[in-house]
């Protein structure tokens, strides 16, 4: 059986990299055996501190951060060359200790003179079959292209050849993540997901060798290239006998045109610009009246400045309940957006004078409600969106909440990135 990391709320890649190098006595150095710079992955389980919109969450199903395969470049800062490849299957890391040691070849050369580096890692580009011998061998879990110098778009495949410029370029295709057909479940192969450290300094000497400083080890925080979207609705209960105006039907949920790019970075980039977005609308449907939980109270599912993980936990215990006291629509796992989301929500409704008249004798009228993040960015990787749509005082309210999200990415900053979980 294939294993998986199954990482609790952060993922947190801290690299040390250590040369492991024979140093035989009487050798000269041109007569040393390999040398290999060990890769120490580690997966605490508990949540950093972090600044967000609301806070951070953890993430509602094992899947959303299952670790199936991870690709590690390091490339030497200053032109870009290579300096090791590793491709692996994570083995230990969901294992009490949460660290997992891998070793990358290495010329000796860099191991005598070391220069500062940029480390690049990508988690679930491939789907393994239970039988494989190298990841080049495996399918492509999401589609991947980047613009060549002859500024044409091309299909890539990573691997060991695959240079930093393509990295920093590679876009995750309009055929994945996106809204042609949304994608409602996490791929059986898990969601993609990177990271990068740039401009790394080099600690020690020969034959030991770390990225970080005498004080400090680098650390590298492995996040989701994608964000979620979840739309939740509920109706409050009345008389209709005694009520002058009724909810018939929600006849569409629809998400603008213009919002989602047609590719989006596979990397994280500090501050993602896009000019390509899908021109159409994407349509959640129409919801059937009947499907719509009725509650005492919709006011109670409002977002009233709790911590992030309080506010999750009561939307996913209402979706639960029995009975439901929340409908859920999604989630849909889309690619980041650097525009601010927005939407509209059409639906019929009934009204009479008085409460002798039959609502049979009524004919329906057309509504519709629009939703709005609040910031541009605030669907940027790794963010998570809560539409909150209620019928009540005869209309439908709907509230949206940004419950994480990546706020900053400095590239060099010795400091945490703001990245939030899910």
């Amino acid at each position: 059986m294939k294993k998986v990391l199954n990482i609790e709320v952060w993922m947190l890649l801290v690299i040390v990299l250590l040369t492991a190098c024979s140093d035989h006595s009487g050798e000269s150095s041109d007569e040393k055996e390999d040398c290999f710079l060990n890769i120490y992955v580690y997966a605490p389980g508990h949540p950093m501190l972090t600044r967000a919109n609301v806070g951070d969450i953890a993430s509602r199903s094992v899947e959303e951060h299952m670790v199936h395969t991870l690709q590690i470049w390091v490339f030497k800062h200053g032109d870009g060359s290579l300096v090791g490849y590793l491709e692996t299957e994570p083995t230990f890391l969901n294992e009490t200790n949460g660290q997992e040691m891998f070793q990358m070849k290495v010329e000796k050369e860099f191991a005598d003179h070391p220069v500062n580096v940029d480390v690049y890692v990508v988690a679930n580009a491939y789907v393994l079959p239970d039988n494989y011998d190298k990841f080049i061998n495996c399918n492509t879990n999401y589609d991947l292209t980047y613009i060549d110098d002859n500024n044409n778009e091309v299909t890539l495949t990573l691997g060991e050849s695959t240079t930093r410029a393509q990295l920093d370029a590679a876009k995750i295709g309009v055929s994945s993540f996106g809204t042609s057909s949304l994608v409602s479940s996490v791929p059986a192969a898990g969601l993609p997901m990177s990271g990068v450290l740039k401009n790394q300094s080099i600690y020690g000497s020969y034959p030991t060798l770390r990225v970080g400083t005498q004080d400090a080890m680098a650390t590298l925080q492995l996040t989701r290239a994608i964000s979620k979207l979840r739309f939740v609705l509920c109706r409050v209960k009345e008389d209709e006998d005694k009520a002058k105006k009724m909810l018939v039907s929600v006849d569409n949920i629809q998400l603008d045109e213009n919002v989602i790019p047609t590719a989006s970075y596979l990397m994280p980039v500090e501050k993602p610009s896009y000019t390509s977005y899908v021109l159409t609308a994407v349509d959640y449907g129409s919801v059937a009246k009947a499907t719509i939980p009725q509650v005492d109270n919709p006011m109670i599912y409002i977002y009233e400045k709790q911590a992030a993980q309080e506010y999750e936990d009561l939307i996913n215990s209402a979706v639960t309940a029995t009975p439901k006291q929340l409908m859920e629509l999604g989630p849909t796992y889309l690619r980041e957006s650097d525009k601010k989301l927005t939407g509209t929500i059409t639906y019929k409704t009934k009204e009479r004078d008085n409460t002798t008249t039959q609502w049979e004798n009524i004919t329906s009228t057309i509504e519709t409600a629009h939703f709005s993040m609040a910031l541009e960015g605030d669907f940027l990787r790794n963010h998570s969106w809560i539409v909150y749509i209620y019928f009540m005082d005869g209309k439908i309210h709907v509230l949206t909440v940004t419950d994480i999200g990546m706020k900053a990415w400095v590239e060099g900053s010795t400091d945490t990135h703001n990245v939030y979980n899910w």
